[in-house]
């Protein structure tokens, strides 16, 4: 007759292990479709002007759907690329009640309230900002399909960073 104790014994091990392992707290978990929130437009101001590099702002909701598709297929794969790191800072503003940000005066203020200087309306909006907080490329509202978003974002990018660049000059 086959005796499976041997083979019990190992899972039990196994899974004391794991238990181990999960109380340990080293590992990691990925929190996908995550984007970095803005909760301070001076502080961010001062790292594009220091770097010379555009902002880019996703102007979202919490019961956004084509915003979470817009996080989760678009901007989180740009924010993990390291191509990007040096080239935008990617940051989003959720518009929700309650949700606050510092001005570029220091000020707090609701997100709501300060969004309303873009004219936002429709969720998810991307705004490419300079470190004054202007506008230096057309702004992306919305998202239909997915394919040809990428070439929009690099051209607005590339635009962006154009005029930051030439405005240093």
């Amino acid at each position: 007759m086959l005796s499976l104790q041997p083979q019990t014994d190992n899972l039990k091990q196994l899974t004391h292990l794991f238990v181990l392992y999960l109380l340990s707290g080293s590992y990691v978990v990925a929190d996908v479709g995550k984007l970095t929130p803005l909760e301070d437009i001076q502080q961010l101001s001062r790292a594009s002007k220091q770097n010379r590099i555009p902002i880019l702002l996703m102007v979202s909701q919490y019961h956004c759907g084509y915003c979470d598709r817009m996080k989760e297929e678009v901007l989180q794969p740009l924010q993990l690329d390291q191509a990007y790191r040096h080239r935008v800072l990617i940051r989003e503003l959720s518009i929700d009640p309650g949700e606050m940000v510092t001005t570029l005066q220091g000020e707090r203020q609701t997100a709501d309230e300060f969004i309303t200087q873009y004219n936002v309306s429709v969720t998810p909006t991307l705004l490419f900002l300079d470190a004054e907080g202007r506008e230096a490329a057309q702004r992306i509202i919305g998202i239909n399909t997915v394919d040809f978003l990428f070439l929009y974002i690099e051209a607005a990018i590339d635009q962006a960073t154009a005029k930051i660049l030439s405005a240093g000059d």
